[in-house]
């Protein structure tokens, strides 16, 4: 990667630049525009072409742009109880550099979360939160979080929209466990434009432990769903809601026909890119129930039975313990992605296919999705040398 950017320290955040030449049939702005749609291997190989590509891969506008456009699942990161395996890359395509995955995978590091082809990484042995671009092999250094560190941590990014939507600036939702087995979670959020931590404060997140590593962002909320990991208390499922701008939480009930028992599973995603999902996996019956959260005009949200499908009807032959379970949305495809002892799985809900997607030597583990993106790291980020 050190022969693909000769450096990143000064890539410009203000806005597209021209191109230079103006012998081109195409006008800079269109070229870049239609460039941008190029996936992430396809666009580095261009750059030994011309002048033009070169440039580009310093201008913020035109990587911000290519993150938008391909913003899919490229792979997933295992991880178990915070110890990385090895990433599945389930598209050939995307050109994930192998070595930038290696390094983000060692053992003195937990990924805490990744979000627009950006991972964010918390170093075991300094509590140092930095946030890489394998794709680009960079990093920035964000300040420190405030309070201590926990391994028992996630989060969640909201992406900023600058008018023109390309968005550039995020707010980074950084969520603990305290150290007391109570419902309260140290709750942290840090502004990239201002880079600081604007809130520092412990919210009621329920009394069941949350999948902190899979959150899903709705407009300025972000939702996780309880998981059972030790579980300490009788408290029935449910999904939490976290309002960014009113900095308060809200506990949102399982539908009373998703009685959830011990080896049951559930998971949420987005579905059609805007209304939250619930996946429910019954351990007893096989099946995937998804359920919609939908607005009332006089009451609290509710339930909205929208998917049905069971193991048996795609293919396996007995009942099998599901570990972890999210969409994916691909154009207007929707994938059910799923788990089941050391393979991972895709079923596609419009026209019932079943993919094996890899295997790995991790039993039960859980995936944390990944695409392949130019996007920036930040102001000060700086090309890593160690890869």
């Amino acid at each position: 990667m050190g022969g693909t950017l000769n450096t990143t320290r000064n890539v410009d955040l203000v806005g597209p630049k021209k191109l230079g030449s103006s012998g081109r049939p195409l006008p800079d702005d269109l070229l870049a525009e239609i460039l941008s749609y190029l996936p992430a291997k396809t666009f580095f190989r261009l750059l030994s072409v011309c002048k033009t590509f070169r440039q580009l891969s310093y201008d913020s506008h035109f990587l911000l742009s290519q993150s938008c456009h391909n913003n899919v699942i490229s792979g997933f990161f295992l991880h178990r109880r915070n110890i990385s395996g090895p990433f599945f890359l389930i598209d050939p395509y995307a050109g994930v550099p192998r070595k930038s995955l290696e390094f983000l995978c060692y053992t003195n590091a937990i990924i805490l979360g990744s979000a627009g082809g950006l991972v964010f990484v918390l170093h075991r042995k300094n509590g140092a939160l930095c946030v890489y671009n394998p794709a680009r092999g960079t990093r920035c250094r964000l300040p420190s979080p405030p309070g201590k560190y926990c391994t028992r941590s996630g989060i969640a990014v909201i992406f900023m929209n600058d008018g023109d939507e390309v968005t550039k600036d995020y707010k980074l939702v950084y969520v603990s466990r305290t150290p007391a087995r109570s419902s309260l979670h140290h709750c942290r959020v840090y502004d990239s434009f201002a880079r600081v931590w604007t809130m520092d404060k412990e919210l009621d997140f329920g009394g069941k432990e949350l999948d902190l590593k899979h959150p899903v962002v709705c407009d300025n909320i972000v939702f996780w769903a309880s998981s059972h990991s030790e579980s300490y208390e009788r408290v029935d499922q449910y999904v939490v809601a976290f309002d960014v701008r009113k900095e308060r939480t809200q506990i949102i009930p399982l539908p009373k026909e998703a009685a959830v028992v011990y080896f049951d599973t559930i998971g949420i995603g987005k579905w059609e890119g805007k209304s939250l999902c619930l996946i429910h996996y019954d351990m007893y019956t096989w099946v995937f129930v998804l359920w919609l959260l939908r607005k009332t005009n006089d009451g609290p949200p509710g339930w909205v039975k929208a998917h049905e499908v069971s193991l048996g009807q795609i293919g396996f032959r007995e009942p099998s313990y599901v570990s972890s379970i999210m969409l994916s949305e691909v154009a207007t495809t929707t994938l059910l992605v799923f788990t089941i002892l050391t393979e991972a799985y895709s079923y596609n809900i419009k026209d019932g296919e079943l993919k094996k997607l890899a295997s790995s030597e991790i039993h039960f583990a859980k995936l944390i999705p990944y695409s392949n993106t130019l996007r920036p790291c930040g102001e000060q980020e700086e090309l890593l040398d160690e890869i």
